[in-house]
């Protein structure tokens, strides 16, 4: 078995639905996006120098199934736009691992928040330095190539040696390493929790197979499930039964190719680069109902890295080793024997830099990138202020022509483009209801609009809420647009109400109550008027021979935030001179 720690390796969310184009298939490139089917590689190191223990930069490489390098694309070195550095240890092999989100959106990575050439406490590498004076940080990277660096993780539950980290939407991640267990926050968080493991853990790397939160170590947990889907808080870690003692899991891939279906995800088949022997091996299993049981092994000396995909009854394989990007191939996945032909070189890495993990490219349609930064994913947001600010990186690889925010059903508000690609924006907290919500945010380019989502939880009560009382329509916190004139209102809070005879003017106004009762002006020259509380629709006649008021009340159930929404509609009856619509008092019961 090896003692040095100095391995790569990568869990890759791998399963026949998620992965939309066979691994050796090609597809046209598309500028800096990356290319559907193609291979990612983690590498350090710029190759101008030998790599030591200090920190040096980190790249992701594009590869075509077939080895032909496309692009190289750096990760941060220096601190901007609120995204953090993300540099890698250079003699530390156990770093990189990689994985692709299971929507194949994403590409999660981990580094340290160091400029290129850092060292740890007395010259010894960043492995050794705490987590609380020197972050480490998870990278999520788009189908743009553009990496958002900006979760730092520096609590003392954090690993020291920071190995992997996984996604399934590009917001919440998992990360974890050695000597630390598995953490969870989101893009823009300032929360991290813990999930499994404590400071003595030992852990590889962590990945989302299908629904489920997989993890691998060193000496304990050789292959795991981590508690039931992708738990949030404390999870049980639970080995998979019928794997050697002796197992060193870095990459891995789980298959639905079979009936067999192991603890309710589907998997029944999978493949492991195994560090246990010296030369190293690429296994294969197969679950059989109650345990998992060797189909058979292939040398592949240095084999860490892995990432599968599946092409008819075939499997194909590609594999890591710090020199060279390799391929392999399982014919007859479903079957249970694995005897491949000899791993064929696809790429070698450059003099004085090492490859680390690889996984498939990341896709996604045309359009800007987008991460979501604040409010944070889950976070409580308190709507009895005005508005609500909103943060979010945005970038690709036109030049983006706009930038919309709304939570909830309400109206899309432009955001507003700071230094570099950070653009903010005021969400007005107006007709906001407390309860959960959904932000978008809204980025277009010349290619398309790309929506980025978190949900929220909404608190409190909206500034511009009426409360129980009596106001006049000329009150601030009632929405107008349109003509609206004032006139003379006797019952009216001010004497005054408000009137207009233009089709489609609406005043809006959102209220806390369980009835609203609305006095109309009547009048000979009074048309029809359209109210919707709550979505429910009424339409009333104003129109009588005399002037005078009409009195409406509408009864609501629930408590919370509810609406209503005048609209003048420009029509009337037979005998009235006019479509005027005259709205005079607005009573919260």
């Amino acid at each position: 078995m090896r003692t040095s720690l100095r391995i790569l390796g990568a869990l890759t969310a791998t399963t026949i639905a998620a992965i939309a184009l066979p691994l050796l298939s090609t597809t046209e490139a598309q500028a800096v996006r990356f290319t559907g089917g193609n291979l990612v590689v983690y590498r350090v190191g710029t190759g101008a120098g030998a790599l030591t223990n200090a920190t040096a930069p980190v790249f992701l490489d594009e590869f075509t199934p077939t080895g032909t390098k496309v692009q190289s694309i750096a990760l941060p070195t220096t601190e901007s736009d609120g995204n953090s550095p993300l540099t890698a240890v250079g003699q530390s092999r156990s770093e990189g691992l990689i994985s692709t989100s299971p929507n194949g959106h994403y590409v999660t990575l981990t580094g340290y928040s160091a400029a290129p050439g850092a060292a740890g406490p007395a010259g010894a590498s960043l492995t050794a330095s705490d987590p609380t004076a020197v972050g480490r940080v998870v990278g999520v990277v788009d189908a743009n190539g553009t990496a958002d660096t900006s979760i730092v993780l520096d609590s003392a539950d954090t690993a020291k040696i920071v190995r992997s980290a996984a996604t399934v939407n590009g917001d919440r991640v998992w990360a974890t390493g050695g000597n630390g267990g598995i953490v969870t926050t989101t893009i823009g968080s300032s929360t991290v929790s813990t999930v499994a493991g404590s400071a003595t853990s030992n852990l590889n790397a962590v990945s989302v197979q299908g629904d489920q939160l997989f993890t691998s170590g060193i000496l304990e947990h050789r292959l795991a499930k981590v508690g039931t889907g992708t738990p949030t808080g404390s999870a049980t870690v639970t080995d998979l039964a019928g794997l050697p003692d002796n197992l060193l899991t870095f990459g891995c891939a789980f298959l639905d190719l079979t009936a067999a279906d192991y603890s309710g995800t589907g998997f029944d088949t999978l493949y492991v680069a195994n560090a246990s022997s010296r030369g190293g091996t690429v296994d294969k299993y197969r679950f059989a109902g109650s345990t998992w049981t060797l189909a058979g092994t292939a040398a592949v000396e240095g084999a860490t890295g892995l990432v599968a995909d599946v092409d008819g009854a075939a499997v194909s394989l590609a594999v890591t080793t710090p020199t060279k990007l390799l391929a392999l191939s399982d014919p007859a996945g479903s079957a249970a024997t694995f005897t491949p032909a000899a791993a064929v070189t696809l790429a070698t890495a450059p003099a004085n830099a090492e490859f680390r993990g690889v996984a498939l490219a990341p896709t996604a349609d045309p359009g800007p990138s987008v991460f979501v930064r604040a409010p944070a994913s889950g976070d409580t947001v308190d709507i009895s202020a005005s508005s609500v600010p909103v943060t979010a990186y945005v970038d690709g690889p036109s030049a983006v022509t706009g930038v919309k925010v709304k939570i909830g059903s309400g109206a899309f508000v432009n955001a507003t483009k700071g230094a570099g690609h950070v653009w903010t924006a005021s969400v007005p907290t107006a007709g906001l209801s407390a309860g959960n919500a959904t932000l978008t945010v809204a980025a277009t380019d010349a290619n398309g609009t790309t929506n980025g989502t978190r949900s929220i939880k909404l608190t409190g009560q909206s500034a511009n809420t009426l409360t129980v009382g009596k106001y006049s329509w000329t009150d601030a916190r009632i929405t107008r647009t349109g003509a609206w004139k004032n006139y003379a209102a006797p019952t009216a809070p001010g004497k005054k109400g408000i009137t207009s005879k233009a089709k489609g003017d609406t005043a809006t106004a959102s209220f806390s109550g369980g009835k609203l009762v609305i006095t109309f002006g009547t009048s000979p020259k009074a048309g029809k008027v359209k109210v919707k509380v709550d979505g429910k629709s009424t339409t009333l006649d104003l129109y009588k021979a005399a002037v005078g008021t009409l009195v409406k009340a509408f009864t609501v159930s629930g408590s919370g935030t509810h609406s209503v929404k005048v609209t003048v509609l420009g029509t009337k009856n037979a005998n009235s001179k006019g479509a005027a619509v005259f709205l005079a008092v607005l009573q919260v019961k």
